[in-house]
């Protein structure tokens, strides 16, 4: 979450914005993963369960890309603020 906040508040065109945020989320992910594993908290099963789960995100992600070329980059901004108050208040609740 801090990441993206920094990554929003540079000021990003919305396309190297959503690069950049995925290339966090996936080295962050990446290292998590081999962490867990190198100390046997996460077992080898589980990870390939894990990957077959990137076929419905690669899928959201083609579907989002749609939608980001048809939105102007105000109103994509303003729902990109807006979806991280909901996030930041889902973890203030939970």
């Amino acid at each position: 979450m801090p990441g993206v906040m920094f990554l929003q508040s540079i000021g990003l065109p919305r396309d190297a914005l959503v690069q950049a945020m995925g290339m966090l989320f996936a080295a962050s992910t990446a290292s998590l993963g081999l962490a867990l594993h190198q100390h046997d908290l996460m077992p080898l099963s589980l990870g390939i369960l894990s990957a077959t789960a990137l076929l419905p995100a690669l899928i959201g992600m083609q579907i989002g890309l749609g939608l980001r070329q048809r939105l102007s980059q105000d109103l994509f901004r303003q729902l990109f603020l807006i979806a991280l108050g909901g996030l930041g208040g889902y973890i203030l609740i939970v």
